[in-house]
């Protein structure tokens, strides 16, 4: 999920308001902009989970580069395998 943060601030917001909207969540106001800081918060924190995942995925296959090559297995449905494993263990759902 290789979102951008305005896109991240966008789900946020309309996450928030209809959280609000439907009661779903209660407290003091500002509800809706408070609920947006936290979903952003979770989301922001999963992405950056995902792309620590992808770093070591390919750090993983770097050092297996010749191994992968000469066996002529594609390198992305090997990234996708090794990083799919790693979120597994990670308890990261993709």
């Amino acid at each position: 999920m290789k979102l951008k943060e305005e896109h991240i601030q966008q789900i946020a917001k309309v996450m928030a308001r209809i959280a609000t909207r439907d009661g779903l969540v209660q407290g003091k106001e500002p509800l809706e902009e408070r609920v947006s800081k936290i979903i952003f918060k979770v989301i922001q924190a999963d992405v950056a989970k995902e792309k620590a995942i992808d770093q070591e995925a390919h750090n993983l296959l770097k050092e297996h580069i010749k191994d992968i090559e000469a066996h002529s297995i594609s390198y992305h449905k090997m990234f996708q395998r090794v990083k799919e494993k790693l979120a597994r263990e990670r308890g990261l759902i993709l």
